[in-house]
């Protein structure tokens, strides 16, 4: 995998492990078994109080192994990618899978259009049992999606350059539910993204799986920290002063959907109306359909 001879830009990813004992070989083997190489593969052990560190410990021939008390995915990830060396970073969930062309079509994305900052796939979804259930057409890059709509285009399997990581900085530690979100929101500020209309990733649903758990409090409360957060930036809040209000609805919309989804429908009610009055437009959308639909099937 880690072939050094060859011309190709080094590659690293990111795998952060929290009590991971399950997935967490598939997630390595997944990597290791990419077609493409130089890949440089750094796991991070968040502090597991399960067998995670001990299959790492055993397995750590394969690829560079940190541990760290439990401080987060973010954390993990930070000190993954401030230990790298690649041209191109990514991460993988530890419970989430590439295939094995993933990262030689995303690579050669990158490479033949240099102002692209990030590359990312579509994907499938798959039980705890590796059972394909869906295949996920991403939606292609815009702008106005990312920003105005507070949508969070790439899921697994993204690859972005090392100069725009450098320029942006890494993902924000306070944040434990949507740092992905607010990283991504960053980086579109840097340069423009390109999704790649084939699926080369699995991401897993599973009963221990954080997408689909309650959120505390403070955790639904993340998006309107984020955005509150990217408007605060002068050049920000000039450049984007048209989809500010719309922008603001959908961070509470999002909010209130994991207020609602976790059982707070007094919070989940007051989110979504503070977004009516706010733009009328957005509450009106399908996303807000879908949360609706969302919640009442839960």
């Amino acid at each position: 995998m880690n072939n050094k001879g060859s011309c190709n830009p080094l590659v690293s990813l990111v795998i952060p492990a929290y009590n991971a004992e399950k997935y967490i070989m598939a997630a390595i083997d997944s990597i290791l078994q990419q077609t493409y190489s130089p890949i440089e593969l750094i796991v991070v052990n968040d502090g597991s109080t399960d067998k995670t560190e001990e299959l790492l410990r055993q397995h750590q021939d394969k690829f560079k192994y940190f541990s760290q008390k439990n401080s987060g995915q973010s954390a993990a990830m930070n000190l993954g990618w401030e230990q790298s060396s690649g041209s191109f970073l990514g991460y993988l969930s530890a419970d989430d899978r590439l295939h094995p062309e993933a990262i030689g079509l995303l690579v050669a994305e990158l490479l033949a259009h240099p102002e692209t900052v990030m590359a990312y796939p579509d994907f499938c979804i798959i039980d705890e049992n590796s059972k394909y259930i869906r295949s996920i057409k991403a939606k292609d890059y815009n702008l106005r999606s990312i920003v105005a709509d507070f949508d969070c285009l790439p899921g697994p399997g993204a690859l972005f350059r090392r100069e725009a990581w450098l320029a942006v900085g890494g993902w924000n530690t306070t944040l434990r539910h949507i740092p992905d979100v607010d990283f991504y929101l960053r980086l579109c500020l840097y340069g423009p993204f390109k999704r790649i209309p084939k699926e080369l990733a699995d991401f897993r649903i599973h009963s221990g799986s954080t997408t689909y758990s309650p959120s505390s409090i403070a955790k639904a409360d993340e998006p309107l920290k984020v955005i509150k957060e990217f408007f605060s930036q002068k050049e920000v809040s000039a450049k984007f002063i048209k989809w500010r209000r719309r922008s603001v609805a959908n961070a509470l919309m999002l909010s209130g959907f994991m207020h609602g989804y976790s059982g707070r429908y007094i919070k989940f009610v007051s989110r979504m109306t503070k977004a009516g009055f706010i733009s009328p437009s957005a509450i009106l959308s399908r996303k807000m359909a879908s949360y609706l639909v969302r919640i009442f099937k839960k």
